[in-house]
């Protein structure tokens, strides 16, 4: 095992991988994409998986890695609650896009926001887990506890979907969604469509702004100018 003090110094980062050869390499889509810009083709050909987690990982990165590295980019989902993996794409289970399947002994149940009840395949609801590997709860915090536990099943605060093949999506945090004329938009989902279409090197963050008559819009800001035509 490799490990160094700062996920941020990109470019040692890269040089170490270059070096040291490790065969798995696991971090956040922010630090991933500093990876991709400071490294050096070859810097990470001899991983066997590079795993993204703890954000939506966007297309563009996924891209950028096979691009310049011939690596395929894994993408996982987990939670500090439960221990922390709940699905993962692998090598022979991979579809780009969604956080990969449910790892055994985990039951993910998606619940439908206004009724709570499950919702059908490729219905976008508050991802819920269960099992053995979800906390009892938060230490000397019953109040917390009871807002995120009901039945053993752990609300994580998420927004996603299952598909026919049994894929958990992403959809983004529930705080990262917007009503907008009275239909949900994800936040999440403007910025990956956004960075398919950004200058090299361009980051975005997408936010929502109050308004009167659609109860909200979205306002995207960006790290460059863009040229408007």
């Amino acid at each position: 095992m490799v490990t160094y003090a700062n996920p941020l110094d990109f470019q040692k980062i890269s040089n170490i991988a270059r070096e040291e050869k490790p065969t798995i390499m696991v971090g956040t889509p922010s630090f991933f994409w500093g990876y991709l810009n400071k490294s050096e083709p070859g810097d990470f050909k001899s991983l066997r998986l590079m795993v993204a987690g703890a954000d939506k990982c966007p297309d563009a990165l996924r891209d950028g890695y096979m691009k310049k590295h011939g690596v395929t980019l894994l993408e996982g989902y987990g939670a500090t609650e439960t221990s922390p993996v709940i699905s993962v794409n692998s090598q022979e289970f991979n579809r780009p896009g969604s956080t990969g399947k449910v790892i055994p002994g985990i039951q993910v149940r998606i619940e439908n926001l206004d009724s709570g009840e499950d919702c059908k395949v490729r219905e976008v609801g508050k991802i819920l887990v269960k099992g053995p590997s979800v906390m009892r709860g938060y230490y000397d915090d019953p109040a917390q506890t009871a807002e995120v536990l009901k039945d053993g099943w752990y609300n994580t605060g998420d927004m996603g979907y299952m598909d026919e093949d049994g894929y958990l999506w992403h959809a983004g945090r529930f705080k990262r969604f917007t009503k907008v004329g009275g239909e949900m938009v994800s936040l999440v989902k403007v910025e990956n469509v956004m960075e398919k279409y950004l200058h090299h090197g361009v980051s975005c963050c997408v936010v929502e702004v109050p308004d009167d008559k659609k109860g909200s819009y979205i306002v995207a800001a960006v790290s460059a100018e863009v040229n408007k035509t």
